[in-house]
């Protein structure tokens, strides 16, 4: 079943009937497909159940755990599977701790994950349908109880074929969203002063993060190539409401932790002369201004990274602009200057 169908399926049940086909389609795309034997369990006894299952093959047995009123542990168990007869799916919602699913049968199913779900279903009661789908990953890492003031501070701005929103070098006061129209934009390099376009945005793109994130000057001029619409929202409302959910960070400590159980990648967004001059082993570098350029086709998507530079300032761009495309990432805190870990360079 492709995602098309399984979309037009999954719509006609109560829990996913709120979301527009578009969106639920985009959210079945990044959702993994896996598949387990018979006997195999699917969740850990701690971690309980995180995900929505959406069962495509096979049959599984879910087992609750919980406390009675005398005390005691009590334990049900339950089956569930395709049936023949009806949507050729079964739904398994996702219900945290307690709960421990085992394949009974050679199984196939979808996972989806119940925060995002839980940021689109929010989405469907609060969020603003001007923005194109391409953009809804931003703003469902923004909490929820801060969605409606997002959108109410968003100011709608018509704009012209040649007109220059934003120049490289000029301080950073806004964060635009593309409605309607097309943009180019234009990177000087600071080496050579050669200027270069280094791509082309369209409906639902967004730009101008770089310069409030990094608290500096603009990094790029974006110039509009036809007439088009922009929603803006000032640097203020920016930090106030949008940085805080897509700009989470960790430290060393627990970025070695994590690093050292392979349950996250490093990437490195400095230049490529930083980088052989000192880095953090195993990390991967992707310099900012490329991972503008080339967006998640630089990265796999799957993996949750730690990113990386010099302070944090440009990790914490970096980690904007991977999470706003839907990829989970962190920013080092301090950067590779206070990472009290192993560095190695690149010998001469």
């Amino acid at each position: 079943m492709d995602h098309g169908e399984l979309a037009k399926r999954l719509g006609a049940t109560t829990m996913f009937s709120r979301l527009p086909q578009g969106q639920l389609l985009a959210l079945l795309e990044r959702s993994p497909r896996r598949q387990a034997g018979a006997g195999q369990w699917l969740t850990g006894e701690a971690c309980g159940l995180r995900d929505h299952l959406v069962l495509l093959a096979g049959e599984l047995e879910v087992q609750r755990t919980w406390t009675g009123r005398d005390g005691r542990e009590q334990v049900s168990a339950r089956r569930i599977a395709v049936n023949a007869d009806g949507p050729g799916l079964s739904l398994l919602s996702a219900a945290g701790s307690g709960m421990r699913v085992r394949a009974c049968a050679s199984s196939e199913w979808l996972a989806i994950d119940g925060e995002a779900l839980d940021g689109l279903l929010g989405w469907s009661h609060l969020g603003d349908h001007r923005l194109p789908l391409k953009h809804l990953n931003v703003f469902h890492k923004v909490p929820l109880e801060n969605l409606q003031a997002v959108f109410e501070r968003m100011t709608e701005r018509a704009v012209e074929s040649g007109e220059t929103i934003v120049a490289q070098g000029e301080p950073g006061d806004a964060y635009y969203v593309i409605l309607s129209g097309e943009a180019e934009v234009w990177v000087t390099d600071p080496f050579t002063d050669e200027t270069s376009r280094a791509t082309v945005l369209g409906a639902g793109d967004g730009f101008g993060e770089e310069a409030l994130l990094l608290e500096g000057n603009r990094t790029a001029t974006v110039t509009m190539i036809s007439p088009g619409r922009l929603l803006v929202l000032g640097q203020q409302d920016f930090d106030r409401l949008l940085k805080p959910g897509m700009v989470a960070e960790v430290d060393a400590a627990a970025a070695r932790d994590l690093l050292e159980r392979g349950a996250a990648k490093l990437i490195d967004c400095r230049y490529e002369m930083e980088y052989e001059e000192g880095r953090i082993p195993g990390a991967q570098l992707v310099p900012l201004d490329r991972l503008r350029r080339e967006g998640v086709f630089t990265v796999d998507p799957q993996p949750r990274y730690i990113v990386y530079c010099r302070s944090g300032r440009r990790s914490r761009a970096a980690v904007f602009l991977l999470r706003e495309r839907g990829v989970q990432a962190v920013s080092l805190t301090g950067g590779i200057r206070e990472w009290p870990y192993e560095v190695e360079s690149t010998p001469p």
